[in-house]
C-alpha cells in the first residue's frame, strides 16, 4: 500500500486593486517594505509557525501612508485613522488594521 502524503495547501493569490507599480504582496513584512533590517527569529523556528500580527510604530505607519507623524497623532485623538494600540506612552498599529482601514477608505471602482 502506498504511503499517504500530507495534504497540499495553496495560498490563494489576491488580486490588487492598485496600479501595478504600487502593488505589493500583502504578506510582505512591514520592515521589508521600508527597507529596515529584519532580525532573525531567536528560536530559529520554521516559517509555518503562527506568529501574531506585527505591531508597527508610528514612524512605520507614517512612512507607509506618506503622512507626518503629527497627522497620525491628530487622527488618533479625534478617533479617525487606523485603530491604534497604546503601549506604555507610545502608539502601535497592527498591520492588518492599517490595511483594513486603507481598504475601507479606498474609492470604489469607476
Amino acid at each position: 500500500m502506498p504511503a499517504l502524503s500530507p495534504p497540499q495547501f495553496r495560498v490563494p493569490i489576491i488580486e490588487c486593486h492598485r496600479p501595478a507599480a504600487s502593488c505589493r504582496p500583502r504578506h510582505t513584512p512591514p520592515a521589508a517594505r521600508f527597507g529596515q533590517y529584519v532580525r532573525p527569529a531567536m528560536n530559529g523556528s520554521a516559517a509555518t509557525e503562527w506568529r501574531p500580527d506585527p505591531l508597527l510604530t508610528i514612524d512605520d505607519v507614517a512612512a507607509w501612508l506618506g503622512k507626518p507623524k503629527n497627522t497620525l497623532y491628530a487622527w488618533h485623538s479625534r478617533g479617525k485613522g487606523p485603530r491604534a494600540i497604546r503601549v506604555g506612552n507610545t502608539l502601535r498599529y497592527r498591520r492588518s488594521e492599517v490595511e483594513r482601514w486603507l481598504d475601507d477608505h479606498t474609492d470604489a471602482e469607476r
